[in-house]
């Protein structure tokens, strides 16, 4: 068996889509040739938590390390009583510091002191044992610069994965021009040096492919086996889910508009719909639009639930709704995309991100539309409810997490031979 050491500064117990990836990874590379270790830190100040995940990686050897990140340092200053759901939330010190001040001083991010800690335990690590492969997961790219070290300093073969865009990219904090051109030439840095490149979009790996010899594109995926038997209920309403955080990459303000107006138009569809959101609700907001638009009768907040949780959610849904919204130039595909083809039902998707658009237009289920059309939001509306499934024109199996995993795993093979 071939070991591969892993870094995943975001990794189960920690919830959210983020961390899915490198446990996904994690889980099924044994079945193909590979032993991971893998380094992560130890458990942060974080909203989110769904110990659950860990119970498929128990054959897994994770290595929690301390950290200077101030995410970890300041959590004692943070009260321990949750807001409730969809509270309106104040920024306080902790999110003014890591939103105005941090990003001066810390590059590429506030992770990067993790560093010392994680070069001192695999210092120790690495002298008792050996490994074939190293692979880092970002965001946050600190990690990147960390593999980077440790590729060079123990000459093992270095696979990067992007999950994320690093420089320009959506979730990147860069308030300065200075900010923006060390991230460009971190990324550069970076790209160069590893062996391997791996993204998870196909415009990612066009940018990456002009900076990088080694460029592979792995999209997210689903785990089939994550997914409940849909339970057998009479239910009242046609039920639209969406599952996710909602953040300003996934606004819902255009479809409680065009919700709102079909409230007026057209009453007695109205009686018949139910919009269900299942995630944290990050701008704070969202209860208090419900009732901007006059909608509180017909849509539902549930806020952050586990994945499992949220897996039964989704596959007890009529149908689905999917919101990814962005500038121009802007690349991604949001996690859950790939569950939503997964379950195998309908899918509204308010999108104007070209990735996300290029993925789903393959997919005869699902209706892709201006997320600032409400006109036509309505008419989709009432078409999905009327709409008998038919054979998608692409397999979705490509999206499978144990044959992403096999992907990775030539990849690798073809790394050390």
């Amino acid at each position: 068996m071939k070991k591969l050491l892993m870094l995943s500064y975001y990794f189960p117990p920690i919830g959210m889509g983020g961390t899915q990836r490198a446990a996904k990874f994690a889980k099924y590379l044994p079945e193909f040739g590979w032993e991971p270790t893998v380094v992560t830190v130890k458990p942060i100040a974080y909203w989110a938590l769904d110990p659950a995940l860990l119970d498929e990686l128990y054959a897994v050897r994770i290595i929690r390390t301390e950290s200077f990140d101030p995410q970890r340092l300041m959590a004692k200053y943070r009260p321990s009583k949750r807001e409730p759901a969809g509270a309106k939330r104040n920024g306080g010190l902790v999110s003014a510091l890591n939103e105005f001040v941090i990003p001066f001083f810390l590059l590429p991010d506030s992770k990067i002191l993790w560093k010392h800690h994680v070069l001192k335990t695999i210092d120790e690590l690495l002298v008792h044992e050996k490994f074939d492969a190293l692979y880092t997961t970002s965001p946050p790219h600190s990690v990147q610069l960390i593999g980077k070290k440790l590729a060079k300093k123990y000459g093992l073969k270095w696979v990067a994965d992007f999950r994320d865009s690093w420089a320009g990219g959506v979730v990147v904090h860069e308030p300065t021009i200075f900010q923006r051109r060390m991230n460009r030439f971190l990324q550069k840095r970076v790209l160069n040096a590893a062996d391997v490149v791996v993204c998870v979009t196909g415009e990612m790996k066009k940018e990456f492919d002009q900076l990088a010899a080694n460029v592979h594109w792995i999209p997210n995926g689903f785990d089939p086996a994550d997914f409940p038997a849909a339970e057998k209920e009479k239910k009242k309403k046609f039920v639209f889910c969406h599952c996710g955080t909602i953040t300003k990459f996934s606004h819902p303000e255009g479809l409680l508009c065009a919700f709102s107006e079909l409230k007026t138009k057209k009453p007695e569809l109205y009686k018949q719909i139910l919009f269900r959101f299942v995630g944290h609700d990050s701008l704070g907001n969202f209860l208090e639009l419900v009732k901007k638009f006059n909608v509180q009768d017909a849509v539902e907040y549930h806020g952050y639930k586990t994945h499992r949780e949220a897996l039964r959610d989704l596959v007890n849904a009529d149908a689905l709704l999917l919101i990814a919204l962005g500038k121009p130039g802007d690349h991604f595909i949001p996690g859950k995309t790939f569950e939503y083809l997964g379950a195998s039902k309908p899918v509204l998707a308010l999108t104007n991100i070209v990735d996300t658009k290029s993925l789903l237009e393959k997919f005869t289920r699902v209706f892709i539309l201006d997320p600032e059309n409400p006109n036509a939001i309505i008419e989709t509306i009432e078409k999905i409810i009327h709409f008998r499934a038919r054979e998608t024109k692409n397999d979705v199996q490509k999206y499978n997490r144990k044959l992403q995993t096999k992907q990775l795993a030539e990849i690798l093979d073809d790394l050390i031979e």
